[in-house]
């Protein structure tokens, strides 16, 4: 008779063990090898050794210049309109931003109203954001028809918030931010900005540091699943005054960009993948903005424009060193570095800038030398609910990057 193997025999937990043997091995193989965090101290052992201080977006090789001209005289004839009228400031306003595809506010949304309750607020909806853009905006149609272009409403949302920091000035914010402080206790802005209670009039927006990491590798930006090596934080801002041209500059480069996008798609391209909204609205054309502006706006012989070419110099072969502002002055900064507005060359208007260090609105990361949410130095906590990049459904690459 053959033998029978039963629940309890030897054999049958040799077959148990060599089968929990093989499910362990295959979950082991098919999950990917943890990303090691990107830390300044390791850059040069696990990164590349020349930094990379200057991005070229494929959206700038070719860039519609007459247009942006254009964009750029139509908004700016808009502020002197508004500004001889007097009204309509709302730089003591905190805005969020709701449109559909969302159904109510975050208890972040609720406690960062709560926790600044000295200041106004204002949650911008779908009806308020279509008045705005179709009315108050109106004298420049472009607005209107490349917003009504968009696909999504991150892309809305993101065109939304520069264009309401520009018309109106105040702080915004995005509906998973955690009010770790209140604004005005937040130690680099009651540094830099709110000194004597008073808001430094020289400076027209404040922005934090996302990403710092110039020595990145191509492997460890793919791991991270980055376009960039550097980039600011565009999930909150800060625009004490009205009408700021670091602010007028992003909307043209949005607005010219879509335009782009939206020219040269037909039927088959006209989806955005994560990249498209990185560059087109996203932190990317944001982070360029910023920088082109200073850097043409600034004299040749201002300490930020000295600092990256030093800095391109110390790593560059060629004789001729960068005359442009690049992220170098930026990278790994400990107190926020601010640029006020009569820093600018004669005729340039630059309405000043100031840039947070990276715990103070981008801690919670495991990159560019950020620290937890717990920080002493943190401001706010970005809970990184941007559920649109398609990435992020997958929990092995979020967790390992």
């Amino acid at each position: 008779m053959r033998n029978r193997v039963f629940l309890g025999s030897p054999n049958r937990h040799k077959y148990v063990l060599v089968a929990a043997i093989l499910t362990l091995f295959i979950l082991f193989k098919s999950v990917p090898t943890p990303t090691y965090r990107l830390d300044p101290r390791n850059e040069k052992s696990h990164g590349e050794d020349r930094p990379r201080y200057l991005h070229q977006s494929t959206f700038r090789a070719t860039p519609d210049y007459e247009y942006e001209i254009k964009i750029s005289n139509a908004l700016r004839a808009m502020e002197i309109e508004r500004e001889m009228r007097h009204d309509e400031d709302a730089t003591d306003t905190l805005w969020q931003i709701m449109l559909p595809g969302v159904s109510e506010r975050s208890d972040d949304s609720i406690q960062f109203e709560q926790k600044n309750s000295e200041w106004k607020y204002k949650l911008v909806q779908a009806d308020w954001a279509d008045k705005f853009i179709f009315e108050t905006l109106e004298s420049v149609p472009d607005i209107a028809r490349l917003y009504k272009s968009y696909p999504h409403s991150v892309h809305r949302g993101d065109l939304l918030r520069y264009l309401i920091l520009w018309y109106y000035g105040g702080y915004y914010a995005d509906l998973d931010v955690y009010p770790a402080r209140s604004i005005k206790s937040c130690p680099s802005l009651r540094d830099s900005l709110f000194k004597d209670n008073t808001v430094n009039a020289n400076v027209s927006l404040v922005v934090g540091i996302e990403i710092d990491e110039p020595f990145a590798s191509p492997q460890k930006m793919r791991d991270w699943h980055w376009a960039r090596r550097y980039g600011f934080i565009q999930y909150t801002m800060y625009a004490p005054q009205r009408f700021s041209p670091l602010l007028r500059e992003i909307i043209v480069r949005v607005l010219s960009h879509t335009k782009k996008r939206v020219d040269g798609s037909h039927f088959w391209s006209g989806r955005y993948n994560e990249m498209d909204t990185l560059e087109i609205t996203g932190p990317g054309v944001f982070t360029d903005a910023i920088l082109d502006v200073l850097s043409d706006s600034l004299p040749s012989t201002h300490p930020l424009v000295q600092q990256s070419a030093d800095a391109d110099a110390k790593f560059s072969s060629s004789s001729s060193s960068i005359q442009r502002v690049t992220w170098a002055p930026f990278h790994g900064i400990q107190e926020p570095v601010c640029v006020e507005g009569p820093e600018a060359k004669a005729g340039k208007l630059l309405g000043g800038l100031c840039v947070l260090p990276v715990n103070a609105w981008g801690n919670g990361q495991r990159h560019s030398g950020s620290e937890g949410f717990n920080s002493q130095h943190a401001c706010l906590n970005h809970r990184f609910g941007g559920t649109w990049k398609p990435w992020k459904q997958s929990w092995q690459k979020y967790l390992f990057g």
